[in-house]
């Protein structure tokens, strides 16, 4: 997790429950995160990554049972998707969850997870020329010799998707973005995700693949990890990266952009060989549903407000 004792604690020490606690870390760490402190570069090396806790609620999903929106389809259909409840891990509705795809910036998921276990908030990592010059989708701001705060790399790479913060991070947390692959690489197969490889940490490259069941129990991780949960329920965010002036940070989720009833996250993505890919995280009342896309043929999110529209109907969520 991201180390606490440094600048601030941000999530419970590893192996510790994460269940009832986590909203009491959240609030304490987004106030401490508001209180002005002195950069100083880090005086150590990040810590090696250790075992993640396990998830507040289920762990994965449960394909033993029967989906309950058996008679939802589709039109066009998804080359792959699951809907689950994010507390019991009981699935709503599936088709190919088990089918290996690539995923796009959904990659960055595991990026992240590695991060907030590397850094504290307020370390600084140094931005190497290979982050400026990765192409596509960059959060922006980052010049090449600066050291920016871990926080706000976190924030770019899940909220503005961007590729230039996951190749920073990578190479701030293991001195290469090779050995950060082998990292994600190695915490897949820890955590059991069978479908799972990795490349690249920001999901250009299509032969990072995965399929919807790995990608919900990853999702479920992301979720029960306070600091990036309150991430990834910003549609916009002001950040410093220490050249300039703040750079405000929109995000790709179009969900959270268009204020949809009880969105909270978490993750787009899009390559022209994965399609249109997204992971969305819907909170309405005491309920908590994922829905995960991968190859959308026309519009993710208009098939997430579908399968959250069905969850509705069936009673697993409340209307919006």
């Amino acid at each position: 997790m991201l180390a606490a004792g440094v600048a601030v604690g941000v999530v419970a020490l590893r192996g510790e429950d994460v269940g009832a606690s986590n909203d009491r870390v959240a609030r304490t760490t987004i106030e401490r995160l508001t209180t002005p402190v002195t950069d100083r570069p880090p005086t150590a090396a990040p810590p090696a990554v250790g075992k993640l806790p396990a998830p507040a609620g289920a762990a994965r999903v449960d394909l033993s049972r029967p989906a309950l929106l058996s008679t939802l389809h589709l039109h066009p259909a998804p080359a792959a998707g699951l809907a689950f409840d994010l507390d019991d891990g009981s699935v709503l509705w599936r088709r190919g969850a088990t089918r290996v795809r690539p995923i796009a910036s959904l990659t960055k998921l595991m990026t992240a997870l590695l991060a907030i276990e590397s850094f504290t908030p307020r370390s600084l990592v140094r931005i190497t020329p290979a982050a400026d010059q990765v192409p596509e989708t960059h959060m922006g701001g980052l010049q090449p010799g600066r050291r920016v705060r871990a926080e706000v790399l976190l924030k770019g790479l899940m909220i503005a998707s961007g590729n230039d913060a996951a190749v920073a991070l990578a190479i701030g947390g293991a001195g290469s973005v090779k050995a950060w692959v082998a990292r994600m690489n190695a915490r897949a197969r820890l955590l059991g995700l069978t479908c799972t490889h990795y490349v690249d940490p920001d999901g250009l490259d299509p032969r990072n693949r995965s399929c919807p069941r790995d990608i919900a129990a990853l999702a479920m991780r992301v979720m029960a990890d306070p600091f990036l949960r309150w991430i990834a329920d910003h549609a916009a965010e002001r950040v410093w990266t220490g050249y300039g002036k703040k750079i405000t940070l929109h995000t790709t989720n179009h969900l959270l952009r268009d204020h949809y009833p009880g969105a909270i996250g978490l993750k787009t993505g899009f390559t022209f060989r994965a399609g249109h890919c997204l992971v969305a995280i819907i909170r309405r009342g005491s309920r908590r549903i994922g829905i995960v896309l991968l190859g959308s043929k026309v519009d993710a999110f208009v098939d997430a407000r579908k399968v959250a529209r069905a969850a509705a109907l069936a009673g697993v969520i409340a209307p919006a």
